[in-house]
């Protein structure tokens, strides 16, 4: 909800029910003066009340014409990406037999509350669609403030009151944290982990509930309390429901932890999924987004006592550079978030953003929170690919498939990694897509783990390339050094804007960033076996500028860290 209130227990419930009182009062005077009369005719009245139903026969947008129409003192700029998906779904929910479970994530700021919890509520309430709704959060005060929100509509909002008089007006049951509407709908607020069994509104059972951030800050660090969450939401709260199984759950949150609750629920097959992040597509140049953070970092005072730097700075130098620095980006809420405004955001800090903006927390203690990022793909590069087919190897499911292309600077010795491909995928189609690759790169050399089955796989796909006209030399790599140490030496050169990536990259940068507690390390381990392999063979490393070292050089004596050669290439 906009502006949304905060209050928490005080020293005793006396003091709290006060608060939440106090609380109450202030939303009502503030729907009171926000909210205008507009025309009360009959013939206006029936034209609202069909396109609210989506019955008009014009329009189906009737979710979306009521937050417009009657809440809009919440209702902000235009609406959001998020904002679009949702008015797309409410009405998919309302028309579905079987109970939805729909988890929405989006980045904090997003009117995720005034949307579902609140307006969609709301919408349910005054047309009678539903009859015992639940709202839960992570505490109860937050949950009896938002009845506190819905209660200040009910009652003081004009519009509603003129086109919705039976839903209006303060019920038989009208306290905190607990409404029974004058149209008979039961609307409860509970905090996270309390007990739910057994409610009933006379004959009904909770068919609505919101998971409203469930999760806080403090709770989500403890490996406990996270297990503690899932195992209520799970056993106590999606049971409380009717029998058949049609009550409707909508999840909303943000992301706070790598592990939180949410993001498990987001595997699970049971709930549809549907994610934004307030960058939806990173800028094209994002060499220019950091020249842009060096300036807001850096303010200062010249020589003549002139001012430099800061915030001034850096939007004088966005000003001067537009164009190019928006070219390419999408965010979720232009209107209200645009991307200026989110930049700058993420140059106070790129972990903070990570997790409340984009929804991508990086595991505690991740050695990879600094990455340098290439924008445009250079002619000059010298490419390598690396495939990590992940095949024969023991884990409880497929894992997926990585497929790495870097381009090698011969004078600096850095390397941008061009594609990562990473995502499950059979035998025949890592084939067909590494010839692809290499139509596309003309690799120097693949390098190709070849554990178990996987050797296979190389000769295959050298055998197969060949016979459409495309060469490829692929190496048979065995790494011999722990994974872990292998992925962690990796944070030095990543660091130091050895190996850059780009930000689209997000498979890859999310398996870095949640190491090593990712379900996944493939992309990283690939990383690493294509860095390892192909420094060596460009004159970065030592040898002469533009030198290219062959593999009769040193490559094969000892300096490949962690990794031997097999089959015809040596092994040691």
């Amino acid at each position: 909800m906009a502006a949304r209130p905060t209050s928490r227990p005080k020293t005793s419930q006396k003091e709290f029910l006060a608060g939440i009182q106090k609380k109450g009062e202030e939303l009502a005077r503030w729907v009171e003066l926000s909210v205008d009369a507009f025309p009360t005719d009959a013939g206006a009245r029936r034209a609202r009340l069909a396109r609210v139903a989506n019955a008009d026969g014009v329009h189906n947008d009737g979710f979306r014409f009521f937050l417009e129409t009657y809440l809009p003192h919440y209702v902000k700029g235009e609406p959001s990406l998020f904002h679009e998906a949702v008015f797309r779904l409410t009405p998919e929910i309302l028309s579905r037999d079987k109970g939805a479970r729909e988890l929405l994530i989006a980045p904090r700021g997003s009117s995720k509350s005034t949307h579902l919890s609140l307006g969609f509520a709301l919408y349910c309430i005054v047309r009678g669609v539903k009859r015992y709704i639940l709202e839960v959060c992570d505490v109860y005060a937050q949950a009896a403030l938002l009845i506190e929100a819905i209660k200040a509509e009910l009652t003081t909002n004009i519009r509603l009151q003129n086109d919705f008089p039976d839903a209006c007006g303060a019920g038989r049951v009208w306290r905190e944290g607990e409404i029974v509407t004058r149209n008979n709908i039961r609307v409860e607020g509970l905090g996270a982990l309390q007990k739910l069994r057994g409610r009933r509104h006379g004959p009904f059972r909770p068919d609505l509930m919101f998971f409203d951030d469930l999760e806080n800050d403090e709770q989500v660090r403890s490996i406990d309390q996270r297990q503690k969450l899932e195992n209520w939401v799970y056993r106590a709260a999606l049971q409380v429901g009717p029998p058949d199984g049609s009550m409707d759950v909508i999840w909303v949150g943000t992301v706070l932890h790598f592990d939180a609750v949410l993001v498990r629920a987001a595997k699970k097959p049971m709930w549809s999924v549907t994610e934004f992040q307030a960058i939806v597509r990173w800028p094209d140049r994002m060499d220019l987004w950091e020249q842009f953070e060096e300036i807001y970092l850096n303010p200062g005072i010249d020589e003549d006592g002139n001012e430099f730097g800061g915030e001034a700075g850096a939007r004088a130098f966005y000003a001067a550079h537009k164009t190019e620095m928006d070219a390419g980006a999408i965010v979720n809420w232009p209107s209200i978030q645009p991307l200026v405004e989110l930049m700058l955001k993420r140059a106070e800090s790129h972990d903070a953003f990570q997790t409340e903006y984009q929804n991508k927390p990086m595991s505690d203690g991740n050695p990879f929170g600094d990455i340098t990022w290439w924008a445009q793909v250079r002619s000059d590069l010298v490419f390598f690919g690396a495939v990590d087919p992940s095949l024969g190897k023991k884990s409880k499911g497929r894992d997926p498939s990585a497929i790495l292309i870097g381009g090698m600077d011969r004078l600096t010795g850095k390397m941008d990694v061009v594609e990562a491909s990473i995502r499950r995928r059979l035998p025949d189609i890592i084939i067909s897509d590494t010839i692809a690759l290499q139509r596309k790169y003309g690799c120097m050399l693949w390098f190709i783990e070849s554990v178990q089955f996987q050797e296979f796989l190389r000769t295959t796909l050298m055998t197969d390339a060949a016979r459409q006209g495309v060469g490829i030399s692929a190496v048979p790599i065995t790494p011999v050094a722990d994974k872990n140490l292998r992925i962690e030496r990796l944070q030095p050169p990543i660091k130091g804007g050895l190996i850059r990536l780009h930000q689209s990259q997000t498979t890859l940068i999310d398996q870095l960033q949640q190491w090593p507690n990712a379900d996944h390390d493939d992309g990283p381990d690939c990383l690493d076996m294509l860095w390892q392999n192909a420094l060596p063979y460009v004159g970065g490393g030592g040898g002469r500028a533009g030198q290219i070292l062959t593999a009769g050089s040193d490559i094969t004596s000892g300096r490949l860290g962690g990794y031997r050669l097999g089959g015809g290439y040596g092994s040691h």
